[in-house]
């Protein structure tokens, strides 16, 4: 075979190689659809690095790296995904990061749809809002460990507004049913008339508040009907570990 023959399968993988790359492109995004970022400061430690743990550690950190992405180190999270820059600090609207917890980019929603409720939900506009403000501002993160934040959950900021949504129609006023009055905190640390006391916070995982929520209580009728989404459900009982304040 001459020499030149030879060279030709080569030159023609070489060629199709760089075709594919050069197809390979960052894809168009509509920033329109993008939520606005939110417009105040951010703090880091307290509201983007939380978020980042809840809602992606489970496939980006330390044990698994899904896509070779890794966002619980300053370093893997700066690193350039085939999707773009991931992280543009300043232009929010040019990070893939943006554009995948928006689900703008074809089958690549951060985090992904999961058929258990509660495994994985998608993050709220005012989330991506507060991550595209963090951007903005610089996307600073600070170089060594990252100080655990526990953000504190309360009645009036927190149970409240669940329970207005999910349990007043049944259990307010001097008309709440079973005598459970879930509109105030005096009515839910009171309890009804068949329990008593509904929460007991020297030991959580004996609140009857919490048994009933998660859809356990067998001496309810439809007990399924008491049954809050998983992240409400843990935030309840979180409240109750902070002492249901």
């Amino acid at each position: 075979m001459k020499p030149i023959a030879r060279l030709l399968p080569i030159a023609a993988l070489l060629l199709t190689t760089t075709l594919l790359a050069a197809d390979k492109k960052p894809p168009v995004i509509d920033v329109s659809k993008i939520p606005l970022p939110a417009p105040r400061k951010v703090d880091f430690e307290k509201e983007v690095y939380p978020m980042l743990k809840e809602s992606c550690f489970s496939c980006h950190g330390a044990e698994k790296q899904k896509g070779k992405y890794r966002c619980d180190t300053k370093a893997g999270a700066f690193k350039d995904t085939d999707y773009g820059p991931t992280i543009v600090p300043g232009r929010s609207e040019q990070s893939s990061l943006i554009h995948m917890v928006c689900g703008l980019i074809d089958e690549m929603l951060m985090p992904p749809p999961s058929d258990k409720p509660g495994k994985s939900e998608k993050l709220t506009a005012e989330q991506i809002g507060v991550l595209r403000a963090w951007i903005d501002q610089g996307a600073i993160w600070p170089d060594g460990p990252i100080t655990e934040f526990v953000k504190p959950v309360t009645f009036d900021g927190d149970i409240k507004p669940l329970f207005a949504t999910a349990c007043a129609a049944c259990h307010s006023g001097d008309a709440a049913k079973g005598g459970f009055q879930a509109d105030t905190l005096a009515g839910v640390l009171k309890g009804g008339k068949s329990y008593g006391a509904s929460v007991n916070a020297a030991a959580p995982a004996k609140s009857p508040l919490l048994t009933i929520v998660a859809g356990l209580d067998e001496d309810l009728p439809l007990p399924e009907k008491h049954r809050l989404p998983p992240k409400s459900l843990e935030l309840v009982r979180k409240w109750i570990q902070q002492g249901a304040k």
